[in-house]
C-alpha cells in the first residue's frame, strides 16, 4: 500500500501540521550538544559576546536557546534543511518553496545580522539562535537530503516512525548521554573531523551521507509522501543494532556541527 492523499489522509495532515512535532534534528539532546562543543571553543571576547546577547533572555550558555527554532517554524520563513538529491540528480532551480528561504541561505542572511552591531539587540539574538540551530540541522544526514526520508520503520518493536525520526532522535538516544555529556564524550574522543566549509557544502556531505548511510539498506527506497514514486505505509524491520551501528556517523556530524559552528561564531564576531 503507498501513502496517497485523499481527503481524509490530508485531513489529518493537516491536523497534525498543526500540532507540536516531537521529533526534530538530532533533538534537544543533539543540538545541546553540539551548542556545548562550540560555547567551549569561542575565543573569550566572542564568548562574553555571545554571553551578553543570551543575557537578553536570561540565559548563561547556548544550550538554553538551542533548540529554540523548533518551536517558532510556524512564525519564520525558514526551512529547517536545504535539499540535496542524493543520487546526483541535478539540484532543482529553488531548493526551497517560494517564498521560503534553506538553511545554508539562512545561515547566511542570520551571520550578517549577527555580525552587524548596529543591529537591535533583540534582532542580533534571534540571529544567533537560529545559527546556534541551523548549523546543527545541516549535519543531519537527512536534513541535507531529498527525499526526506518518509520510509516507516521499527527498531526492536518501537514503531511505526519514519527513518527520518530514527535519525533525528533514536540513535542519539540510545546512546544514552545528555546533551553536556555528550559534548564532553566527543570533544575528547580523539576523532579529527573536517571543518570548515560553507553552509550550502555542509548540506552536500549531508545528503552523500544519506545516500551511503541511510539509503544505502536495501529496503529503504527513494520515496516522498507528495510525489511518485510514494513510500509505503508497510513499515520495514530495521536491524536491531541498527542505532548503535549508526552511533559514530552520528557522534562524527555532532562534533563537525560544534566545531563549525564555533569557527562562525568566532569570525563573525571577531572585533
Amino acid at each position: 500500500m503507498k501513502l496517497r492523499f485523499n481527503s481524509l489522509t490530508l485531513s489529518l495532515v493537516l491536523v497534525a501540521s498543526a500540532m507540536p512535532q516531537a521529533a526534530f534534528a538530532w533533538g534537544k539532546v543533539g543540538h545541546s550538544a553540539v551548542a556545548n562543543i562550540a560555547e567551549a571553543r569561542l575565543d573569550a571576547a566572542v564568548l562574553k559576546q555571545v554571553k551578553e546577547l543570551l543575557a537578553g533572555e536570561h540565559f548563561d550558555h547556548m544550550q538554553g536557546v538551542a533548540s529554540w527554532a523548533d518551536g517558532v517554524r510556524d512564525d519564520y520563513d525558514v526551512v529547517h534543511s536545504t535539499r540535496i538529491p542524493f543520487d546526483g540528480t541535478p539540484l532543482p532551480d529553488e531548493l526551497c518553496p517560494s517564498g521560503k528561504i534553506c538553511a545554508h541561505d539562512a545561515i547566511s542572511k542570520y551571520r550578517n545580522v549577527l555580525a552587524d552591531r548596529r543591529q537591535p539587540a533583540a534582532e542580533r539574538l534571534t540571529a544567533l539562535k537560529f545559527i546556534i540551530h541551523l548549523v546543527g540541522d545541516l549535519h543531519q544526514p537527512l536534513h541535507g537530503s531529498d527525499p526526506i526520508g518518509y520510509n516507516m520503520v521499527f527498531l526492536r518493536g518501537e514503531g511505526p516512525l519514519t527513518i527520518h525520526a530514527v535519525w533525528d532522535n533514536n540513535i542519539i538516544t540510545r546512546h544514552g548521554a545528555t546533551g553536556p555529556a555528550l559534548a564532553n564524550e566527543l570533544r575528547n574522543n580523539g576523532i579529527v573531523v573536517q571543518t570548515g566549509g560553507t553552509p550550502l557544502q555542509w548540506a552536500t556531505e549531508s545528503s552523500s551521507l544519506a545516500g551511503s548511510e541511510v539509503y544505502s539498506l536495501a529496503a529503504i527506497d527513494k520515496c516522498w509522501s507528495y510525489k511518485e514514486p510514494l513510500c509505503s505505509d508497510n513499515p520495514v524491520t530495521l536491524p536491531a543494532d541498527y542505532d548503535s551501528a549508526k552511533y559514530p556517523i552520528v557522534a562524527n556530524r555532532i562534533k563537525q556541527a560544534g566545531y563549525r559552528l564555533a569557527e562562525l561564531l568566532n569570525a563573525a564576531l571577531a572585533e
